[in-house]
């Protein structure tokens, strides 16, 4: 991500301070990644039962195909989560306050109580993947072995840990991005990733890293601690606006008509059995940050829709890798 860092970076300054320094500049990431935790007020316990952490998991969904972000790792312990999240759109305001609140209302509702579950703001640390991504996958992996909850990390069943070995499915997250980093064959990009998470139960901490709520190499933090508010720091990093520059769906039908040989119009056409017709859904889906309603427009069909090619596309996933590392291709050269 550093070497892109001046492409994915746009500046704002605030209305009617057009020249003046009187208030911190802002910074807006396309496709930022974070490491996100919240932990329960006074570190009071969050989760009560198992049935809570399949309701957070739902929630995670719902909030996921609303506001188009990407899941690549989460950690459910009994007083915190850990999510790491990739934001097409700058919305992660939205979508933590979305999160917490929701599930907050669940807890209330269902233990009849009242008042703040988490304590104070959510914590997001803004992170340079290509320095730091694996490094923080394995640290959410092994939050429970730190804990001393369990002994290996497969034995904890509330962490995504289990997708990324194969052993569960679910489209809720996103395996190929770090699995891709082991290599192009599936199952021993799992074996690979095992051996690092499992022979490293010691490695040191990456947040000790932590600059200012900024997790990067050094040319990564200096392009942009210069843009973030101080009072912000080591809670969301930045606060974001929604970008004034965004990838038009025209353009991702554009990539995979070429990526197929087809012509743009037979990807409009409507039809059942068409697998570049899905993939433009899915890549517009995934790479534009607009709502499935808005996608959907595009393509002549409901939100609904839009929704259920998603999931056949992420089901083929797991079937078919040479398909889902061509599909993940294409989504990052529209994003850079």
């Amino acid at each position: 991500m550093g070497s892109n860092l001046q492409n994915s970076i746009e500046i704002f300054l605030p209305a009617g301070k057009i020249g003046s320094m009187a208030r911190q500049l802002r910074i807006l990431f396309q496709s930022a990644f974070y490491h996100v935790t919240s932990r329960g007020n006074l570190r009071n316990p969050v989760f009560f039962a198992a049935s809570d952490r399949k309701k957070f998991l739902e929630i995670l969904r719902r909030t996921k195909e609303k506001y188009s972000y990407l899941l690549h790792g989460y950690a459910l312990m009994d007083n915190h989560y850990h999510l790491l999240i990739e934001t097409p759109r700058a919305n992660l305001s939205r979508i933590m306050q979305t999160i917490n609140t929701s599930y907050t209302v669940y807890i209330n509702l269902r233990y009849q109580r009242s008042g703040h579950l988490f304590q104070g703001r959510f914590k997001a640390i803004l992170v340079d993947k290509d320095e730091y991504l694996l490094q923080l996958s394995r640290y959410i992996h092994l939050n429970p072995v730190r804990a001393e909850v369990v002994e290996k990390p497969e034995d904890y069943p509330w962490t995504s840990y289990h997708l990324f070995l194969g052993e569960k499915k679910d489209p809720l997250v996103d395996t190929s991005e770090i699995l891709f980093l082991f290599g192009r064959n599936d199952k021993r990009a799992r074996r690979s990733y095992r051996a690092f998470v499992e022979g490293t139960v010691n490695a040191e901490n990456p947040l000790r890293n932590l600059t200012k709520g900024i997790l990067g190499d050094e040319q990564f933090v200096e392009k942009v601690r210069p843009h973030v508010n101080p009072s912000s720091m080591g809670e969301e990093i930045p606060r974001t606006q929604r970008p004034t520059k965004e990838i038009p769906v025209e353009n991702v039908v554009g990539r995979v008509a070429v990526l197929y040989g087809k012509d743009k119009e037979m990807i409009f056409r409507r039809g059942k059995g068409k697998p570049e017709r899905e993939a433009a859904v899915y890549v517009a889906k995934a790479a534009t940050g607009k709502t499935n309603g808005e996608i959907g427009v595009y393509f002549g069909i409901k939100g609904s829709a839009v929704s259920e090619i998603i999931k056949r596309v992420e089901r083929r996933f797991d079937q078919d890798v040479r398909f889902r590392q061509k599909i993940g291709a294409l989504k990052d050269r529209l994003q850079k």
